[in-house]
Order: structure tokens, then sequence, then C-alpha cells
């Protein structure tokens, strides 16, 4: 079931701020801020496709910033690409600058500042890629954020085809939550979009199953992130590969697989810190319940990311 949030809900004059703090729950940090006078209006339909996560919004202008202070809150390391159906977004990221208007694709990083500026209402089908699974091809297409490609032609008209009838199979039912492979499918077309000669560019075969491998480890790292006993040894069993080409998997991602695991976890918890409805629920509590079995260990280790405590930062960000 999608989850779903529509200010209407809401009178007039607390539109806004229950847009900020839904913005602040289902997304990375940001500031955000009204850019009309008038009441605001705007809705959220939200899905799980496999890793990925996929938003239908309707909204009144507003201007969103990442800026680095935001960043250190917390970065869950994905890509955003976005659809847009109706009026138009300027996106800008690392000195690039585009106006998105109706049928372009565009798509920004959580892992630097952006900022996002609709001038008008609109609609827009966005979907959020982790950075993991778009293995070598991911510094091309952080290299072309905030640059507005047309969808209608190409591959580009692929992928526009294919989100508007996903998410149309979305919200009426006939396709399913939690695809993997649909998800697979999608990933793989934006991977040929940002291809450097707009065509699927061939791989060496070892790449490609290298790229199939690492899909299928996080995926297996997510749906267990709340087991203690989670570590190498089981993920390279589960996999039929050795440890040590376990650990060249991640080595060349720039991590390791305890790292991986300790960074998820971090993520999950600060995303359930900063949910109102989970605001009652003890600290260790939301530690326990994604893996971390010391409440000293875990509250070093999340000052270490987000340079602050956990009461601290639900303290700082949860209101």
């Amino acid at each position: 079931m999608a989850f779903v949030v529509d200010t209407e809900v809401a009178p007039p004059h607390e539109r806004f701020d229950l847009w900020a703090e839904v913005s602040a729950r289902v997304f990375e940090p940001f500031s955000v801020a009204p850019r009309d006078p008038r009441p605001f209006s705007a809705r959220l339909d939200r899905w799980e496709l496999g890793a990925l996560n996929l938003y239908r919004m309707r909204s009144d202008p507003s201007a969103v910033h990442r800026s680095p202070r935001w960043i250190r809150a917390g970065d869950p390391e994905i890509v955003h690409v976005m659809l847009q159906q109706r009026g138009r977004c300027v996106v800008a990221q690392d000195g690039r600058r585009g106006v998105a208007g109706p049928g372009q694709i565009v798509a920004w990083q959580s892992s630097a500042p952006y900022a996002l500026e609709p001038p008008e209402p609109f609609e827009s089908l966005i979907v959020e890629i982790p950075v993991g699974l778009l293995g070598p091809h991911v510094d091309r297409i952080c290299a072309r954020t905030a640059d507005p490609l047309d969808a209608d032609r190409g591959v580009a008209r692929l992928v526009g085809r294919y989100l508007r009838e996903l998410f149309d199979g979305l919200g009426d039912g006939t396709i399913a939550e939690g695809g993997a492979l649909v998800a697979d499918s999608f990933v793989e077309l934006v991977r040929a979009l940002y291809a450097e000669d707009g065509s699927r560019a061939e791989e060496p075969r070892v790449v490609r199953s290298a790229d199939v491998l690492r899909r299928r480890i996080a995926a297996f790292v997510d749906e267990r992130l709340g087991d203690p006993a989670l570590g190498p040894e089981e993920i390279a069993r589960a996999h039929h590969i050795s440890r040590s080409y376990l650990d060249k998997l991640f080595a060349a991602e720039g991590t390791t697989v305890r790292e991986s695991i300790r960074d998820r976890r971090l993520e999950r918890c600060r995303g359930d810190l900063l949910d109102p409805a989970l605001a009652g629920v003890p600290v260790f509590d939301i530690a326990v319940r994604w893996g971390f079995v010391s409440a000293s260990h875990f509250s070093r280790v999340f000052r270490a990311a987000y340079g602050m405590s956990p009461r601290e930062f639900r303290a700082a960000f949860a209101g």
C-alpha cells in the first residue's frame, strides 16, 4: 500500500508545516520554504520497489536547498531521477543549473549541495536510486545532474514511457510493490540513459556480473539489518562467493563490508529518530531494532557520523 500525505487534511495555516514535517521524514535532510503567501497545497504518494523509492508529487511551489550542513546531518547516498509531468522546476547542482519542463527528465544526487526551485505548481514522478546500484556508471551520471533531457526520443523516451506506465501500475494495483526485477530493469534503463553516446554501452561480462552481485548483496543486507549477527561470512556464504572476493567488491566502492552495514544501520536509525510517530520510542530501542547491541557503541558511532549524540539529533531535527 502506498504511503500518502495530502495537505488538504490540515487547516490552511498548518498545511506547509505538515509538508515540511513529511519532507524531513521521507527524504534526506534539507531546508524547505514556501514561495507563495497563499495557503499551501501538496500531495505525495510513495511506493517501494526493490531497493528503490518512488514518489508522485503534486505541489505548489516551494524552495528546497540541501547545504553541506544538511549533508553532514545525513546522506543516504542516492541519485534522484525525475520526470516532470506538469509545470517547471529549476534544478541546480555543482555549478550547473537547468529548468526541467513537462516531458523532461533531470537528475540530482544527495551527496552534493543542490537546490530545487519550482516557480509554479507542478507534478513530478521521482525515483530514488541508491548509488551502489549504479556501479561504475555513477560518476558519469553525477557529472550530468541538473541537466534536463528531452524524453521524446531514444533511450530517454523509453525511460519516460517506462516511468509513466510504472507509476500508473503502482497506482491502480496492477504492479505490486517490492518487485526487485522491475526495479532492476529501471536501473538498467537509467544507466543506458546516461551512457556517453546515449545508447547502451557494451561492458565486459565480468563487470556486468559484479554489478548484479552488488545489487543482490545490497538487497540481502537491507533485509537483515536488524540481525546483530549479520556479517561478511554470512553474506559471502549466502551468495556462494569467497570472503576475499566479497571484500574486493566492497573495496571497489571505497568501503568495507562492516562499514557498509554500519552506515546502513545508522541511516535507518536516523530516519526513525526523525519520525514523529516514533517520538516516544526510547533511543536504544530504535538502535536495537536495526541491529545495534550496545548503547555506548551506538552513541559513539552515531556521533562520529552525524556530529552529535542520537538524543541531541532527535531534539535538534525531529521537530
